[in-house]
């Protein structure tokens, strides 16, 4: 039997690295396609929608002020894609808002991630899957790579301008989500939804 390598990996997760918030290591049996292309396509039109949000407010507002509100435009728009059971948010392993850190799952996928770019994987077609336990509840979860694009280095990248850096400094003074260069990984989108 051959596997993929989303069952492959959803295996070691499931088996090699216990979390406070997976399931011990049991096998949870689910159908799992139909979920990952309706995931799939909630996150493509999801980060189309954040794209779109994010070059409107730097042509309106410029980049400084897009800096200092653009969280919350993103909080409006993950609670517009958290509907018919499904919660949808961004994360990564630098986070600017400290409400967007990786939960245990999450930061796996993350390193998993890193580890598929530097063996040479395309970042664009990065993407996991898995049915876990969590809050007690059977739930499938799917993550997918987002990659600097020239909208973002603005804000995140090697050269933000300084009013840029001091609204950022304003807000998050702890940043760490800069430095970046286009087709970085920036983070993921992560998508849940609970199956019981």
């Amino acid at each position: 039997m051959r596997l993929t390598r989303t069952a492959y990996i959803g295996i070691l997760l499931l088996f090699a690295i216990p979390s406070a918030h997976a399931a011990p290591a049991t096998t949870i049996a689910t159908n799992t396609q139909g979920l990952t292309q309706e995931a799939r396509q909630r996150s493509q039109q999801y980060r189309k929608k954040l794209t779109k949000a994010l070059q409107a407010s730097i042509l309106t507002r410029g980049p400084a002020a897009t800096a200092k509100h653009y969280g919350n435009t993103t909080q409006q728009i993950d609670q517009q894609f958290s509907q018919q059971g499904w919660r949808i948010r961004r994360t990564s392993s630098k986070v600017r808002n400290p409400n967007n850190r990786p939960d245990l799952w999450e930061q796996r996928i993350l390193q998993n991630f890193a580890l598929m770019i530097g063996q040479g994987a395309p970042a664009e077609r990065l993407e996991e899957t898995a049915v876990i336990v969590l809050n007690g509840k059977k739930t499938f979860r799917y993550m997918k790579a987002i990659t600097v694009t020239n909208a973002c280095l603005s804000c995140h990248g090697t050269k933000v301008s300084r009013q840029v850096r001091l609204a950022i400094d304003d807000r998050y003074p702890n940043d760490p989500a800069k430095g970046y260069r286009k087709g970085d990984i920036i983070g993921a989108v992560s998508i849940y939804k609970a199956l019981e």
